[in-house]
């Protein structure tokens, strides 16, 4: 089913058995919530073992050799005159499937310039949630919802931060998009 916006409303014909009497009336079953899914304005990473100049195809979390990695996600305002039921931050990941890296994903305040370098990233603020990042054939989809609703300012872009340590397994790679297909997207769900 497709989610429709501007508060549309689903409808239903139904008959009722057979004969004249059994004409089709209209039934409305359901009022349809907004969906948004957007990309972020700005997208940057940065590692403790080594500089990130580039957006990479895929970066690496959780792997041995990964170190310490961070990815700043800025999405557009949340701006929808209704209330937010929910967030979630949609990454498309490869590896081996079933693999996965406890993350951290926490607020953020403004980044004041590129990130480039692990002493540049942006001051994390509260709330903080603890997600796992799993290696499957969809995104995975980590909930926000708490980040998005903490926000300070209504007009203010909701910045995320995503914090993965290295670990003894493989690491889960997170396609950027960077040379195409499918990168990091915040899908948010109003009614």
């Amino acid at each position: 089913m497709r989610a429709l916006g501007g508060g549309c409303a689903l409808w239903l014909l139904t008959s009722l058995g057979c004969g004249p009497r059994s004409a089709p009336t209209e039934l409305r079953v359901a009022e349809q919530n907004a969906r948004r899914v957007v990309e972020p304005s700005r997208f940057g990473w940065a590692s403790s073992e080594r500089r990130s100049d580039e957006l990479p195809s895929a970066i690496a979390l959780g792997g041995a050799g990964s170190g310490r990695v961070l990815l700043f996600f800025e999405f557009p305002e949340l701006s929808e005159p209704r209330r937010l039921l929910r967030a979630e931050l949609l990454l498309a990941t490869t590896g081996t499937p079933g693999d996965s890296v406890p993350v951290e994903l926490s607020r953020a305040a403004e980044l004041a310039g590129e990130l480039h370098r692990w002493s540049e990233q942006p001051q994390s603020a509260y709330p903080r949630v603890s997600a796992r990042l799993v290696s499957e054939g969809a995104p995975a989809r980590l909930d926000v919802t708490e980040l998005a609703r903490a926000r300070s300012k209504p007009e203010e872009p909701l910045r995320v931060l995503l914090l993965a340590e290295p670990g003894d397994g493989a690491p889960v790679l997170v396609r950027t998009g960077a040379e195409g297909g499918l990168g990091p997207r915040l899908e948010s769900y109003w009614e």
